[in-house]
């Protein structure tokens, strides 16, 4: 019963583990495109209000870079400052007209992942719970397995015994051979009662 239990655990546990994987990326892959949409509506924003550059709220996520045909160059502020071009992805689209628009994305990482983890903990605890019941399923496993090979031991030490007392018995038939006969059907009988399903 406890190794089933324990398997059950074990099961549940790598379910709910992968279901709070998935849970927990699709909270942050949300969040971070969120941040990214964010940047993208400030951006053009700003270019239709006619600002020479745009500064938007979370310049870790994105960078934008826009060429019109007459030659103005309109960039959000992060570029301007140490960017690092192997960190992000990046796209460019040209019109029929010459403008061009570069999009820079940062590329996720897993540090960033991490960092989510630690600014919203709820987002993961699924991932957390599915990971203890793994590990309570594991311990019952472990201390079924234990108590199986401690009966185990307890079973073969009394047959080995029950079979020492019969070998003595049998050995002394010529001394004795009417007691030794039925002392040796009566420990014959002992171990079968005790061990006849066991063994």
């Amino acid at each position: 019963m406890k190794r089933l239990l324990g398997l059950a655990f074990c099961l549940l546990g790598v379910f709910l583990m992968l279901f709070g994987s998935l849970t927990s990326f699709e909270l942050y892959a949300k969040e971070r495109q969120r941040k990214i949409n964010i940047n993208m509506a400030g951006f053009i924003l700003d270019v239709y209000n006619g600002a020479p550059s745009s500064k938007i709220l979370y310049p870790e996520y994105s960078t934008l870079i826009l060429k019109t045909q007459d030659g103005k160059v309109i960039t959000t502020e992060n570029l301007l400052k140490v960017f690092d071009e192997s960190m992000y992805s990046s796209d460019l689209y040209k019109d029929k007209r010459g403008n061009e628009i570069y999009v820079y994305v940062k590329k996720p990482t897993l540090g960033e992942y991490l960092y989510f983890f630690l600014e919203n903990p709820l987002s993961f605890g699924v991932l957390v719970s599915g990971a203890l019941m793994l590990f309570v399923g594991l311990f019952l496993l472990f201390t079924a397995e234990v108590k199986a090979v401690t009966s185990r031991k307890e079973i073969d030490d009394g047959f080995i015994n029950g079979l020492k007392a019969l070998r003595l018995t049998l050995s002394t038939s010529r001394i004795i051979p009417e007691e030794s006969l039925d002392q040796a059907k009566r420990i014959l009988d002992d171990i079968l009662k005790k061990y006849g399903g066991k063994v």
